[in-house]
């Protein structure tokens, strides 16, 4: 029966991979070995130590910094770096990659629970970025009222033009419908079980007046004016003549509860609260945010013993801690359901059971195959061109990073009931095994640097092969490095066969000592290369 009861003992190689796997967008084997002997306590309490990303914000081609902060108020951006740019998200992506902490990969589960997308004012996007990352180790009802009044979130869903006179309740549906309670079983016309097309008019008759003002909350340099004292990030304004000030009633769903109009800044944002706090009062609230914190980081399938037996649990703990997300993770990742050890067949349920996103694809990839870089500060245009070819086929795979299709997300993370499976069609399969490792092989040079996997001289000077010139020590350690686990009969032979070719193995033992004594790599570099393309393009490494 699924269980939280905690694991405690030594990961071990294979569950320290899996929880890196489901935790990081940095990989490497000396990360796995390091974790293989921590209890899955001590490696998430190492998880979730967080540091800021550096450089701290975006900058442009030429190392100056784009984006004023309270803590640099004052930039010179000399290239007068254009909105249309995606610097916020490549210095993202660079932050995820360099990143030993699950900091970034839960930042962008938040995302999924709060979506926006990315539009042309990059310090607008990047404010919204850090919002997230600020409420990664905090709480979620928090972040429901920050969010609701972030600059890009106001306009993403038209909060921003919804006025006492002309009610939008584009925000207001989504608030409840996607982003916290979300829809129950519809058990009368406009009736969601968990609210009803009453509450969705009461709600949006809350958040009239929360507005932007081009002239401050739009500028790069005025938005500084207009903080949220906790974040130091920018949050619109309350126009006080714009917003509903009568009573409030909401449905049955909600025990009928009366909110209160606010009149001042002060009692307007008081409404607010009251409000986020009647929604995430509900228990089914809590309960489907663990649902998709389930989906996110375990697996797609919620079983009915699951929901009893791991959902029920985690929500009720999750709304005890006033939804601080990271003490319901901690009992998550540390269970023995984590880790598929409830039962007499350790790992056949959970472990391997989701499907790489594009972005796990691509950033996986690079740190477990130790892809070189350059300094973000010393050469930001090179990176940038990277993380664009990072964004470009993570969007034609179906993951436009943060520019999601709809306000429902990303098909991956939302489309039930396949979940991550909608990851793989036809034509994103054709992308992942095309456009992914053919391009580090060859090569990709940017702003004078070379983006070049040089495998030979890893499986030589990374210390991760311990006897690289036996072929079959060398294709079984590459396919541990890579995989959730180490095929074998057929398939494992399919590897090695790729690996040789029309070599035996005495000839490679042979390559590989001339290539240790004479350095040139060219007869060991093409047969290492063929067998890493293969691991790459195989179904195998499509899952996590």
């Amino acid at each position: 029966m699924p269980s939280l009861l905690p694991k405690t003992n030594a990961l071990g190689f294979s569950n320290a991979f899996h929880l890196l796997r489901r935790t990081t967008y940095n990989i490497t084997k000396a990360k796995i070995i390091e974790f293989s002997t921590k209890t899955p306590q001590e490696a998430i309490t190492a998880l979730f130590t967080f540091t800021a990303p550096s450089p701290p914000s975006p900058l442009n081609n030429i190392g100056e910094t784009i984006v004023p902060t309270v803590a640099n108020p004052t930039i010179t951006d000399t290239q007068a770096t254009a909105n249309s740019v995606r610097n916020d998200l490549y210095w993202w992506l660079h932050s995820a990659l360099k990143d030993p902490s699950a900091q970034h990969k839960i930042a962008f589960f938040l995302h999924l629970l709060f979506i926006t997308d990315d539009d042309t004012s990059f310090w607008t996007n990047y404010d919204y970025k850090e919002l997230l990352r600020y409420h990664v180790n905090g709480s979620l009802k928090d972040l429901a009222v920050r969010v609701t009044q972030n600059p890009r979130m106001l306009i993403y869903l038209n909060n921003n033009v919804n006025q006492n006179t002309s009610p939008n309740q584009n925000y207001a549906r989504e608030f409840l419908e996607l982003f916290t309670i979300l829809k129950g079983p519809q058990i009368a016309t406009g009736n969601y079980t968990n609210y009803t097309e009453t509450d969705v008019q009461q709600a949006a008759k809350v958040l009239t007046g929360f507005s932007v003002t081009s002239a401050v909350h739009l500028d790069k340099t005025a938005r500084l004016t207009s903080l949220d004292p906790a974040t130091n990030l920018t949050r619109g304004e309350i126009k006080l003549n714009k917003h509903d000030t009568g009573t409030k009633i909401f449905s049955s769903a909600f025990g009928g509860q009366n909110i209160t109009g606010g009149t001042t800044e002060a009692t307007i944002r008081a409404e607010l609260q009251n409000f986020v706090n009647m929604i995430f009062d509900k228990d089914e609230t809590a309960k489907a945010y663990c649902r998709r914190m389930y989906r996110y980081f375990v697996g797609r399938e919620i079983t009915t013993e699951i929901e009893s037996d791991i959902i029920v649990p985690l929500a009720v703990a999750l709304k005890a801690d006033n939804y601080n997300i990271l003490p319901t993770l901690t009992t998550l990742l540390k269970s023995k359901h984590f880790y598929d050890e409830e039962d007499a067949i350790v790992g056949d349920k959970i472990i391997g059971s989701l499907v790489r996103s594009p972005l796990e694809l691509y950033l996986h990839m690079f740190s477990l195959l130790n892809l070189s870089l350059p300094l973000y500060t010393v050469n930001p245009s090179a990176i940038h061109s990277l993380m664009n070819v990072v964004y470009t086929y993570s969007n034609n795979a179906g993951m436009p990073i943060f520019r999601p299709q709809s306000v429902n997300g990303y098909s991956g993370y939302s489309s039930s009931p396949h979940y991550d499976k909608n990851w793989i069609t036809t034509s994103s399969l054709r992308i992942r095994y095309n456009n992914t490792i053919d391009y580090f092989i060859n090569g990709l040079t940017y702003n004078g640097f070379s983006f070049k996997l040089n495998n030979a001289a890893f499986v030589k000077d990374s210390g991760y092969f311990s006897n690289p010139g036996n072929a079959d020590v060398l294709v079984t350690e590459f396919l541990q490095m890579m995989m959730v686990e180490v095929p074998d009969g057929d398939r494992y032979i399919y590897f090695k066969t790729v690996f040789l070719n029309n070599l035996s193995a005495t000839n490679w033992l042979n390559e590989w000592t001339n290539y240790i004594n004479t350095g040139v790599a060219t007869n060991v570099k093409i047969p290492i290369d063929r067998l890493v393309k293969a691991i790459i393009k195989s179904p195998e490494f499509q899952i996590i």
